[in-house]
């Protein structure tokens, strides 16, 4: 409900007027009404020590670090921490500047919640490596698979999670039974259908997402979608520096003083932590806006099957051995138990091969190297 529409005070009056009568709640209010949660505070604040009057706009001036605040600003800021208690003041400035009340320096923020008893004395932070991030969403995705968490429920959970390299939009986070072909491919499918097809996806070497003497199953898949693959160093996770950056605020935010009775719970708690990562909190890797602002799901739409790899009449082609091998000349050529059933192409010279999997090269060797079968 756009504030342009009607008069300012009077919606102002009925989005305080709705929480106080219990009607909504103020989240469900200021979704409503399309203002953040510290404004919402602050109206209702303002309503009931002062009436309409209260309601009417007031200076936007700021106040630097004069010694008198306005409580009502004070109020807003510690709302908004006590709903945000990981969130320091430039985050907690910023979700204030979309309102339309008076907003605060940095600096008397941070005070704020300084007095407040809300600041944990920290000690120096060395400097964070430089990042790079792709020019658009959809060039590259990242996904990994975090820690396994073990809750009061019979069984553990395994966060998976996939974010956009440009915009840091949580794609998904999903708490998966293990990490396991089924589960993640599963999960993934559905993300691939509802954002469309990333160019790239960059992953850790795990098994499920890098195979060993070939591509993994997951691999495979995500070739047939025409999908590159990209894994980071071995031992070198910030490669993945971005998906590892949002784990940590996973950790800090939700999982470290959550209690889930349930895998169900702890998925309720992943999609409330999903909303707030992309509508909410200020990111300060994009200019301290919102990843839900920026980020467009992709054009290129997922089919409603896995497609076949196809290839042109006329070439050498193999099947794959369940255990990962094709014959040719005589020969036993690994290629990887990814590829289990598949058809890959040969192509040979006098001294050596080379197997493709549809346009994605897999291998070369000298025919002299080759195992010959018994």
């Amino acid at each position: 409900m756009p504030w342009e529409e009607r008069d300012k005070v009077e919606l102002r009056r009925l989005l305080v007027e709705a929480v106080v009568s219990g009607r909504l709640s103020m989240s469900a209010a200021c979704k409503e009404f399309g203002v953040s949660r510290p404004t919402g505070y602050k109206w209702r604040k303002r309503y009931e020590e002062e009436g309409l009057k209260g309601l009417e706009d007031r200076s936007r001036c700021t106040h630097g670090v004069s010694s008198s605040v306005d409580p009502v600003v004070a109020a807003a800021v510690l709302a908004d921490r006590e709903a945000h208690p990981t969130w320091g003041a430039r985050k907690i400035r910023k979700r204030l500047s979309w309102g339309d009340g008076e907003v605060p320096s940095e600096r008397t923020v941070h005070r704020i919640i300084k007095r407040a008893g809300l600041v944990e004395p920290q000690g120096s932070k060395p400097e964070e490596p430089k990042r790079f991030a792709r020019s658009r969403p959809n060039e590259l995705w990242q996904m990994d698979h975090k820690s396994a968490i073990h809750g009061c429920w019979s069984r553990r959970a395994v966060p998976f999670v996939v974010l956009d390299d440009c915009t840091r939009y949580l794609i998904g986070l999903k708490a998966l039974p293990d990490k396991g072909l089924a589960s993640t491919w599963g999960s993934l499918w559905e993300m691939l259908g509802e954002f469309g097809l990333p160019e790239a996806i960059l992953s850790d070497n795990d098994s499920i997402f890098h195979g060993l003497q070939g591509p993994s199953q997951l691999e495979v898949r995500l070739m047939r979608l025409g999908i590159k693959i990209l894994h980071g160093r071995p031992y070198h996770p910030q490669t993945q520096g971005k998906v590892e950056r949002l784990n940590a605020t996973l950790e800090i935010d939700l999982l470290r003083n959550g209690s889930f009775g349930s895998a169900e719970e702890l998925q309720a708690g992943f999609d409330g932590f999903r909303y707030d990562y992309n509508f909410e909190r200020p990111n300060e890797a994009i200019g301290m806006d919102v990843p839900g602002r920026i980020y467009r799901p992709s054009d290129r739409q997922r089919p409603s099957v896995l497609p076949e790899m196809e290839y042109a009449t006329g070439l050498v082609l193999r099947k794959v051995h369940k255990d990962g091998w094709i014959s040719w000349g005589g020969y036993r050529i690994s290629v990887g138990v990814g590829l289990n059933k598949e058809l890959v192409e040969v192509r040979d010279s006098d001294t050596e091969i080379e197997i493709y999997y549809g346009p994605y090269r897999l291998k070369g060797a000298q025919i002299a190297n080759l195992r010959r079968l018994k």
